[in-house]
């Protein structure tokens, strides 16, 4: 069986080795921190599922609660748009617990696991060899990137392979995450526990504060497409504590930042040897920036196409592509294009489609869970008749709905088969509509 080597210990980078190892594959798992310190210390939501999708059981309830409901704050807007989760869709699950539990399924299958090394990707005359790890070279049939955003493998890859080396500007939120104290005897609406903020203070992002009565903590998040300086932190932070009186000053942990995709899936994550998988191939909601989920279908689908195939050529692997493009990345290809739309809008055309009603709570529930932007004929007319007084607000948000259609079509039309001349059509078309 070939060998395979998983340069970072990230959701979708464990579940691959996992599923590998599970198929007599011979894994190995390469990871820059220590077992105690891998991925982040948070929670975030991920679609229930998914676990049953990708063949695992329910993970424990100690490591998860149901997901709350969602206020949207409106820059400007004296009304809150609220999302209830009548049936609710994701977990709230803590991301640490999470992992460590793949990790022993994954040790338990027999993948082998080593922490706190330095890797990077061992190429010799356009060909992925290996890993160059710490002080040697390991070679391999297949390295598995799973090392974020700004991944150095990817970077590495010879040019003859065409994969984009780093994401553009508005493709990547700096996020700060950190968990403050409670003020004592603050209450906090049931209903308001969870707030996001769009365009926070007119920025190019969103910012939440979580509150929920089950948290000893008070969740903060702020992420922006346009960077993130300790001035504009410290006033966004203090934004939220004049506007959420249950927000102390005490950081109690996190307080980080970090650096998060917000983009459609990258047109090209495979080599002859070498596969992208989870941030390192841009797979998260663009919305919101969450990437679980849409990390163990890949794995999932990874395992298959190489088992199926039983080969690691860049033909081979292109499959695990198609198959997650058509599965999830079309999807958010489309959610990609209402995003970009509303980072460079303007905010008083997003308060007033808010106030008018136009834009409703329905709406912002499904973009936030990854799912496009879609009308009715009938929810068009009596959309029309709202935005009257704003026309051509209007008819900016129909062609931003119609040219996310468009872009999920295109998206689904990727080339069955690895041909260069194909595939370089299809990028061309698809990159028209997410610049």
């Amino acid at each position: 069986m070939a060998k395979v080597l998983v340069a970072g210990a990230g959701i979708g980078g464990v579940m691959a080795a996992y599923r590998l190892a599970q198929n007599g594959f011979d894994v190995t798992v390469y990871e820059a921190k220590s077992y105690d310190k891998v991925t982040y210390d948070w929670h975030d939501d991920i679609a229930k599922d998914v676990f049953a999708r990708v063949g695992l059981p329910q993970p424990d309830e100690s490591m998860r609660r149901e997901k709350r409901n969602w206020t949207f704050v409106v820059p400007g807007s004296p009304k809150h748009l609220f999302v209830p989760l009548e049936v609710a869709t994701d977990y709230t699950i803590m991301r640490r617990p999470l992992l460590h539990w793949l990790i022993g399924l994954a040790r338990e299958a027999g993948a082998k696991f080593e922490f706190e090394t330095t890797v990077g990707l061992w190429v010799k005359e356009d060909k992925v060899l290996g890993l160059a790890v710490d002080d040697h070279n390991v070679k391999a049939d297949l390295v598995i990137d799973c090392t974020g955003v700004d991944s150095r493998l990817r970077e590495m890859v010879p040019e003859v392979y065409k994969i984009q080396q780093k994401p553009d500007q508005y493709e990547v939120f700096s996020a700060f995450r950190g968990f403050f104290e409670r003020n004592e005897g603050v209450e906090v609406p049931d209903h308001e526990t969870n707030r996001a903020y769009l365009l926070h203070q007119g920025g190019k992002g969103i910012s939440w504060c979580i509150a929920d009565p089950a948290d000893k903590e008070v969740d903060i998040l702020i992420g922006r497409a346009d960077g993130l300086d300790d001035n504009t932190l410290n006033v966004l932070l203090e934004s939220l504590r004049e506007d959420n009186p249950v927000l102390s000053d005490k950081l109690v942990s996190g307080g980080k930042v970090c650096r998060i995709p917000i983009r459609y899936p990258l047109t090209r994550m495979v080599a002859d040897g070498y596969v992208a998988i989870g941030d390192a191939a841009f797979m998260t909601i663009p919305m919101l920036g969450s990437g679980m989920a849409a990390s163990l279908d890949a794995a999932q689908i990874l395992s298959e196409v190489l088992v199926q195939h039983q080969s690691v050529s860049k033909e081979a692997l292109w499959h695990y592509q198609v198959r997650f493009f058509k599965q999830v990345g079309a999807d958010f290809c489309s959610v990609d294009v209402l995003k970009r739309w509303l980072l460079n809008c303007n905010p008083d055309d997003i308060r007033w489609v808010v106030d008018s009603g136009v834009l409703a709570e329905s709406d912002f529930g499904a973009v936030a869970t990854g799912e496009p932007f879609k009308l009715t004929v009938k929810q068009i007319i009596q959309k029309a008749c709202k935005g009257i007084s704003r026309l051509h607000v209007l008819l900016a948000i129909a062609g931003v709905m119609k040219k996310g259609e468009k872009a999920k079509k295109v998206a689904l039309a990727i080339p069955e088969v690895y041909d260069e001349e194909a595939i370089s059509r299809w990028e061309a078309k698809l990159h028209k509509f997410l610049k």
